[in-house]
């Protein structure tokens, strides 16, 4: 009994945790290098050809890619430095263990439990289509590690002042020139500020934010009319519900204005609704449900199990969610929102790498349902300091 007890307070150190995370995840990641090696192939082709055409001629191909520059010039630079690409995936591990480590401490805050944010902790290693981004050359394993790093530092400013907006400033603009979905950010930061530092004034702020809006689109707009990935109304002359797999079915659309622009996205709703809002549900279902008939049966029972167990837990953790705060919440449910519906407006991954892009966010709406409701200082005096 006395062992057990021990080995009980032992498991509750922060200490401990850290100790256990850290060797799950230098085993996870030494086992996807020894198995897989540095993946150069799918995704990764381009932006080595990026990265080639800019050490020839000092641009990229396409317009487009401007906003994936954080992955490509650092395979740029890996290629000038002659370091190999072992130095690209040496930064984004780096990232990736600093990520984690923001994980377990939002979670530890959020729950107030240190043993639940261990717990979700390993289950968020444990992921291994979301962990095997850091050894490819993509450019997901970066936007991944960044976006739970800038919500990390969000939570952690007491007060606005410049050093905090010039923080939030560069952040935004290293999310959004590592992908170009980075710009869900801004409203999401945007709602996340107004919450939680005026809140006295924020129907007033909102209501005339919503001019800002214009803003949002015009960024958007330049996404969209910027070629290559961005194309969001080719999708569906082909009625694809996974991107660049064709249903079969060819559509005939006439766009009279501009088709890769906001404008021609409206005009597509009006006058081709039918169409539009199939296409779309159809999206959001391949989006949500994470599983396809062309995965492995195994694949597929282990990413269902994963996803639906956690819907089931945010489901649970609703009551909850205001005992943490709005800003936090609705900075969460903003991004995993606008993630869906931008999936819902063009098509889903082949590898449903857009729905990792809010795991993280998932799980710590998820670990709300484990929130505890009084402080015990057994478990929560540590998990309750300021992050």
């Amino acid at each position: 009994m006395q062992l057990n007890r021990l080995l009980f307070q032992a498991l509750q150190r922060p200490k401990t945790h850290a100790t256990i995370l850290l060797l799950a995840w230098c085993l996870l990641h030494l086992v996807l290098l020894f198995h897989f090696g540095i993946v150069t192939g799918f995704e990764s082709r381009k932006y080595i050809e990026q990265a080639d055409n800019l050490l020839r001629h000092g641009t990229y191909t396409s317009p487009n890619f401007l906003f994936y520059s954080t992955e490509i010039l650092l395979v740029t630079a890996s290629k000038k430095l002659q370091t190999g690409y072992w130095i690209v995936v040496a930064v984004q591990l780096l990232f990736n263990l600093a990520s984690t480590y923001a994980f377990y401490k939002i979670v530890a805050k959020f729950t107030k439990r240190a043993t639940v944010a261990c717990f979700f902790t390993l289950t968020f290693i444990a992921m291994f289509y979301y962990q095997l981004y850091n050894v490819s050359l993509f450019t997901e394993s970066l936007y991944f590690s960044f976006s739970v790093l800038f919500f990390y530092r969000l939570l952690t400013f007491q007060k606005l002042r410049v050093w905090q907006w010039l923080q939030i400033l560069l952040l935004l603009t290293l999310l959004y020139f590592t992908r170009p979905v980075g710009l869900f950010f801004i409203p999401a930061t945007f709602t996340f500020l107004v919450l939680k530092f005026f809140r006295k004034k924020a129907r007033l702020i909102f209501f005339v934010a919503g001019f800002a809006i214009l803003g949002f689109l015009f960024l958007l707009n330049n996404s969209m009319s910027a070629g290559g990935e961005f194309d969001f109304l080719l999708p569906y002359t082909e009625g694809q519900i996974i991107c660049g797999v064709p249903s079969g079915t060819r559509y005939s659309l006439v766009i009279p204005v501009e088709k890769n622009t906001v404008q021609g996205l409206f005009y597509l709703i009006i006058h081709y609704p039918a169409l539009f809002f199939s296409l779309f549900f159809k999206r959001l279902l391949a989006f949500f449900g994470v599983v396809r008939p062309y995965y492995s049966l195994s694949h597929n029972l282990f990413a269902a199990f994963f996803f639906y167990s956690l819907y089931m837990l945010v489901a649970i953790s609703i009551r909850k969610w205001l005992a943490v705060g709005r800003p936090a919440i609705f900075f969460l449910l903003m991004m995993i929102v606008l993630t869906a519906l931008a999936t819902g407006l063009s098509c889903d991954e082949w590898h449903g790498r857009f729905i990792y892009a809010v795991f993280p966010f998932l799980m710590m709406l998820a670990s709300l349902a484990f929130k505890r409701s009084k402080d015990n200082k057994s478990d929560s005096s540590k998990s309750n300091e300021t992050l």
